[in-house]
């Protein structure tokens, strides 16, 4: 089997120049380039320059995808805009690394799971994510927690008795869809998320509106006014974002999504908790199909006497599609019989069936198949 390999890069903040351009030319002939993206397809041979190098120099949020079980999301996110000292605790050895230039912060999230192998696509998938790096700015750190719940469970280096989880971010019960996609593509345990999500506080913390934002605008000084008048003139980078960050900090509204006050748990607590709560669905599962198998059998017991005078119509038909309708029939009989406590009638009059038509071998087979054969 070949190898797949997938890259996108997106830039979102500006679009690239010409000279970046050339420069992203230079790493691949092959490369699908527009002025705010690039990607990189390998089927065969592998990526000549250091995805970090080329999100670092001229992108914004990268995407990678391999056969072999790797995923892995990187940020650029501007220093001026989000302290990396709270992204240290989400740090994962080999899994989730937070790095910092002179004008960055890095993060790379990048999962290598023996489970992902197989066939992938990464068509399509960054575009679904993008806007996970708006949340990391407005200091939602979700991406970064359900990340960590997937790297340490497969880090060496952690105990998992000892392993204690990171702060963990409001809102865990209920995801986006940029969330719920981050957790399609790492393939991260639905019930781990479920666990972890019981000590999630739940806010409904929301930045404020635009409208809002420019009633405060006089509460800014004159001279601060001016400043951003000018930085604006000379096109700094994100300038809108700083704005609003100075404009929301008037506010009486916490600048950034609630983090629980509750202990941190242990790897092997969640794990465990994952474990039981994937009991207790599969147990409300069954039951649901219990449920649901006794409504239907309650609205087909009326109509025994009809379904009985139809296996023998079907069986009369000696055709392959009459005796398939007979067996969904006596199916439905034998679930009938089961719930009355009658079955062994119902065996009883199979077995004279079986007599009665021991000749239609792909009646009897059927019986077999299906297991209402009677010895």
């Amino acid at each position: 089997m070949s190898s797949y390999q997938y890259y996108e890069f997106q830039a979102l903040d500006r679009p690239l120049t010409e000279k970046e351009q050339d420069y992203i030319h230079t790493l691949s002939s092959r490369v699908q380039l527009n002025r705010t993206q690039a990607i990189f397809l390998y089927n065969y041979g592998d990526f000549r320059g250091q995805p970090e190098q080329l999100l670092e120099k001229c992108f914004d949020i990268m995407l990678y995808t391999a056969n072999w079980g790797s995923r892995q999301l990187m940020f650029r996110l501007p220093k001026s805009l989000i302290n990396p000292v709270e992204l240290e605790p989400y740090q994962v050895p080999d899994g989730i690394n937070i790095s910092t230039t002179e004008q960055s912060v890095l993060i790379d999230i990048n999962i290598s799971d023996e489970d992902l192998n197989g066939w992938t696509d990464g068509e399509g998938l960054l575009p679904r994510m993008l806007a996970l790096r708006d949340d990391l700015l407005q200091g939602d750190y979700r991406v970064l927690y359900l990340g960590w719940l997937k790297a340490a469970k497969l880090c060496y280096d952690f105990d998992p008795d000892t392993c204690i989880e990171p702060p963990i971010p409001a809102n865990l019960h209920q995801l986006s869809k940029p969330l719920k996609a981050f957790v399609e593509f790492i393939e991260l345990d639905p019930d781990l998320i479920e666990a972890a999500a019981q000590l999630s506080p739940k806010s409904e913390t929301k930045s404020d509106s635009i409208q809002e934002l420019q009633k405060r605008i006089p509460q800014i000084s004159e001279q601060e006014r001016n400043d951003f008048l000018a930085r604006l003139l000379q096109g700094e980078l994100n300038l809108n974002r700083k704005l609003s960050q100075r404009l929301q900090s008037f506010s009486k509204k916490p600048t950034s999504q609630p983090l629980s006050d509750s202990p941190g748990r242990t790897l092997s607590e969640l794990l465990t908790l994952a474990v039981q709560l994937n009991q207790l669905r599969k147990q409300k599962e069954k039951q649901a199909v219990k449920q649901e198998k006794i409504k239907k059998i309650k609205e087909l017991a009326p109509r025994e006497s009809y379904l009985w005078e139809q296996v023998f119509h079907e069986i009369g038909t000696k055709q392959v599609k009459g005796y398939d309708r007979a067996i969904v029939h006596l199916v439905n009989l034998q679930d009938i019989a089961e719930y009355q406590g009658k079955l062994p009638e119902f065996q009883a009059r199979v077995r004279k069936i079986q007599q009665d038509y021991s000749n239609l071998r792909g009646l009897m087979s059927r019986l077999r198949e299906f297991k209402l054969w009677q010895d």
